[in-house]
């Protein structure tokens, strides 16, 4: 489905370009290019964003590791008294055991389902703001299309129309401003 978005991009920007007299083609139309990775990995927003879900990742990862330190128990719990115990009991134990990794494969996964939806929920309210940004610098800046470069269609995209910095700038500015209403309302 991506790929199909990106060749229909690619499509719609090779037919307006061709729209445009011979003359005014290089000299009218102005691309830029934003790095969107970047804006989430380097803004304020995305480091607030980042520093929570590490904090979430480290408490999830610290309860995963109590479960397979039982898991590790119970094994070490077989293998030493396999040997002695009656038929019933070991299967009770082998049983606990399955048990143990079962419950702990659950928790592996919610707690990747829970990360997922920590980052999602984090950034979501945030990417509305993102875009009004980019089109509102775009009207400013009379910039006829801005392309992202983690996007497959961008093959080159020089520095000179790479409008990252301005946009994390903006961005942090935006985020410094609700910030600060939001701590206002708190008061």
């Amino acid at each position: 489905m991506k790929r199909h978005v990106t060749w229909v991009c690619i499509l719609l920007t090779v037919l307006f370009v061709s729209c445009l007299p011979a003359g005014s083609r290089a000299e009218e139309l102005k691309i830029a290019c934003i790095d969107s990775r970047r804006v989430i990995t380097e803004s304020m927003v995305g480091k607030d964003a980042y520093e929570k879900l590490k904090k979430l990742s480290e408490q999830k990862e610290s309860e995963l590791k109590k479960q397979e330190a039982k898991i590790k128990s119970l094994s070490d719990e077989i293998q030493a008294k396999s040997a002695t115990m009656s038929a019933s009991a070991k299967e009770d134990l082998q049983q606990r055991y399955e048990k143990e990794v079962k419950e702990y494969n659950r928790s592996y996964k919610d707690a990747q389902d829970d990360l997922r939806n920590t980052e999602m929920n984090l950034l979501k309210p945030w990417t509305k703001e993102l875009e009004a940004i980019i089109k509102d610098y775009g009207e400013k800046n009379k910039i006829d299309l801005i392309l992202d470069k983690t996007n497959p269609a961008v093959i080159y995209g020089s520095k000179k129309v790479d409008i990252t910095d301005a946009i994390i700038s903006l961005f942090d500015k935006r985020y410094q401003e609700k910030s600060s209403q939001q701590k206002q309302k708190k008061e």
